[in-house]
Formats: C-alpha cells, sequence, structure tokens
C-alpha cells in the first residue's frame, strides 16, 4: 500500500487509472478543481480531494504531505484556446511545478507526456530518441517544452520516469479523436470526411487501458527513473482508421472529404468558437498536424516494462460498443 498523489486524475486517462490504484488498496490524493467531476469516483474510499491547481504551487505542496509518489497527467489538451497562453502555463509551468516540488520532496514522480513531445515522424517507426521540431499546434510545443524541463532536472536528482502514449482510445473518450470516432459510428457525414489528403498519414493509436495497466505495474520499478517510454500501439494510415471504424459501428467504409473540404469546415468552426469561446470539433492547425507521420515503436516498452498492446481491432470493438450503449442511453433520457 502506497500513499499516492495524481494531477489529472479526472481527465480521460486519469479516471481508469485511479481506479485501479483504489482497487490495489493505496491510499489517493486527487488535485482537482471546484467543478471537477468526481462522480466516477463516488462510491470508492481511500480517497482524498484536494481543491487546487498545477499553476498554484502552494496548493500543490499542501497535496504532497505525507504521499511517496507523484502521477502528473493534469494537461490542457484541448485543441484550441482563446488564450493561447493557457498552454504555457498549465503544460510547461504546471509540469514545472510538480517536477521542483518532486524534486524537492524526494518524491517519486510518474509523468504521462503526450507521442506530440517527440514531433512527427517519417512512416517506419520511431524510439524514444526521436525528436523533430516541426510543430503545428500549441499543444504540441508545450508538452515537448515540459519534456525538455522534466528531463534537464534528471541530473540534479528527479526521480522520474517519462511515458509518451500515442492518440489514446477507449470508452469514454470524448477528446477530438473519441468524439470522430463516436460520430463515425453513428453515421454523422463531416467528421466522416475528417481524413486530410488521401489519408495516407500514419497514426498510432494507444488503448487506454493498456497504459493505465502499465503505469500501475511501475509503482516499485527504481531502475526506470531517468528514462522514457513510448506507451504506443498499432501504426495506421488514417484512411484505414476511419474505414475501420466505420466497418466495426456500421458495417460500412467511412465516407471521406477532400482536404480542401475539411479545412474551410475548421476555418467556419474557429470563427464560431470566437465568438461562443467553446473549442471547436477541428481547427486548421490540427488538420495539417495530422497530415504528418506519427509512427511510434513500443519495444522498449514492451521489452522492458511487459507493456501489453491491444490489438487495435479488439479495442475498437469494445470502445464502439461502450458508444452504442452511451448513445442509447442519451437517446433514452430525451
Amino acid at each position: 500500500m502506497v500513499n499516492i498523489f495524481i494531477t489529472g486524475g479526472t481527465g480521460f486517462i486519469g479516471v481508469p487509472l485511479v481506479k485501479k490504484l483504489q482497487s490495489l488498496g493505496h491510499n489517493l490524493k486527487l488535485l482537482i478543481r471546484e467543478n471537477s467531476n468526481i462522480q466516477p469516483f463516488q462510491n470508492l474510499n481511500k480517497i482524498e480531494y484536494v481543491i487546487g491547481d498545477v499553476q498554484d504551487i502552494d496548493s500543490l505542496y499542501k497535496a504532497v504531505e505525507n504521499v511517496e509518489i507523484v502521477y502528473h497527467l493534469a494537461a490542457y489538451t484541448g485543441i484550441w484556446a482563446k488564450k493561447k497562453s493557457i498552454y504555457y502555463e498549465i503544460n510547461v509551468k504546471g509540469t514545472e511545478n510538480v517536477a521542483k516540488i518532486t524534486l524537492e520532496k524526494n518524491l517519486k514522480l510518474f509523468y504521462v507526456s503526450s507521442f506530440t513531445a517527440l514531433g512527427p515522424t517519417p512512416a517506419e517507426p520511431v524510439d524514444e530518441t526521436h525528436e523533430n521540431e516541426h510543430f503545428f499546434m500549441e499543444y504540441e510545443k508545450s508538452k515537448f517544452q515540459a519534456k525538455k524541463l522534466v528531463k534537464e532536472l534528471i541530473p540534479k536528482g528527479l526521480k522520474v520516469g517519462i511515458f509518451y502514449p500515442g492518440v489514446v482510445y477507449g470508452p469514454g473518450d470524448f477528446n477530438i479523436f473519441g468524439r470522430m470516432l463516436f460520430d463515425v459510428m453513428r453515421g454523422k457525414i463531416l467528421p466522416l470526411g475528417v481524413c486530410p489528403g488521401k489519408g495516407e498519414s500514419i497514426t498510432c493509436f494507444s488503448y487506454v487501458y493498456d497504459l493505465t495497466d502499465v503505469l500501475v505495474s511501475v509503482i516499485n520499478r527504481e531502475d526506470i527513473f531517468g528514462d522514457h517510454f513510448i506507451l504506443g500501439g498499432e501504426n495506421i494510415k488514417f484512411r484505414e482508421y476511419l474505414d475501420l471504424i466505420a466497418e466495426i459501428g456500421r458495417d460500412k467504409k467511412a465516407k471521406k472529404l477532400p482536404f480542401w473540404v475539411t479545412m474551410v469546415y475548421a476555418w467556419l468552426l474557429e470563427v464560431k468558437a470566437f465568438f461562443n469561446k467553446k473549442v471547436p470539433y477541428l481547427t486548421r492547425p490540427t488538420l495539417r498536424a495530422i497530415k504528418y507521420h506519427r509512427a511510434y515503436s513500443s519495444k522498449k516498452a514492451i521489452e522492458k516494462l511487459g507493456y501489453k498492446i491491444t490489438p487495435l481491432r479488439e479495442g475498437l470493438k469494445k470502445t464502439i460498443d461502450w458508444y452504442k450503449n452511451f448513445h442509447e442511453k442519451e437517446k433514452n433520457k430525451s
């Protein structure tokens, strides 16, 4: 039994991670905001909630009292923000706050970063040493900066393992790829057309429960401190991914639109977002970003951590079944 502090515990990866750690008997502290949704944990014990923010270093000092391990997942993952500095403030400065406190308190840190911190790749999968600073999105830049910052603290004694998931999918995801999967499954036209060009770019997809399984397994692995691991999955062409969703969800092939049409659509969504301040479904920088290959190798994590990859078809089948059940429940409510 270990005392653990978690940032981002109410997020898409955070919720199953918290549930897994709690089921193993660990004592957990979750950093939350006053409006955070803690309903997924309402029937769970051994969970303490600390109201704060990674940008507020005082709340972090309070939160890490009497803990041994920190899981840092908190990030601003939206593909758009009216105030672009939010990416730096949360993803970079917030990560710096967490890392400096864990160093000062001599705690163990497991930092969940993102494949975007490594940058676009060639068509052949790359390993953790890859770096390409050809970024299109503020999110990508911030994750790269945060990764560099954390690595710079390792020679100073920071005990950290860094993890780079691919595009994470699974039950309960309503971020950009999750919303796209949900809409493809329902047969909506425009999301089906979100296929940059001919959809030849390769993308690496990670099943959320594969991530949480390995993240829980490393609790006592001090030999991984100072190291970093890609937690990826199958690498697949984007058009093949859309076709696979449509086949599993509706027994059809996905319809696609020309790239210029999706760019116009994304621009219109950006204009709308400027006025209603809601994160748009798509943006032009996002479309440009996913035109590039994101092919990553998880060989190191498989060999050193025992990381297991769920076949994409199997993971998508479970995910789409969840969406179907969710969709039926929502329809019954209305």
